[in-house]
């Protein structure tokens, strides 16, 4: 990576979670209302979910959304349901320090695992997963209801 400086930690503001939009929307395409975003990740919040700002120099470059369960299968873990860095700046290592950031977290935290669901066709996504040593451990079965 270039120079730069990089600072990752939790959203707190509504400015902060405004301030994270324009690259979540990046992987989160149907989301355009800012305002309607805004108060869905305060809902999500109230429910456990913790959106982490990567900044770059200042600004949002990525973020990640989590939330860290306990399930008789799967003891403690943390789900990663938001992982994204901003296009533009993809490949310069932002990406590789969210995820070890997430790790740490997650050990913090106390989780056995970290676990990631990623659409099928995300094929970059998958290689970098994999090369941060992630395995195919399941497969996801879903039923849409509406």
């Amino acid at each position: 990576m270039g120079q730069g400086t990089i600072v990752i930690e939790p959203a707190r503001t509504d400015a902060e979670i405004d301030a994270a939009f324009p690259v979540i929307q990046q992987l989160r395409s149907h989301m355009t209302d800012a305002v309607a975003f805004r108060e869905q990740i305060r809902r999500q919040m109230d429910d456990g979910y913790t959106l982490a700002l990567l900044r770059f120099d200042g600004e949002v470059a990525g973020c990640a959304g989590f939330r860290v369960h306990e399930t008789l299968s799967r003891g403690t873990y943390m789900y990663v349901e938001d992982l994204v860095t901003n296009s533009a700046l993809r490949s310069h290592g932002l990406g590789d320090a969210l995820f070890d950031w997430l790790v740490n977290e997650a050990k913090e935290r106390g989780c056995g695992q970290m676990e990631v669901i990623s659409g099928t066709q995300r094929t970059d996504a998958h290689r970098f997963y994999h090369r941060k040593r992630m395995v195919i451990k399941s497969f996801q079965l879903v039923l849409t209801l509406k």
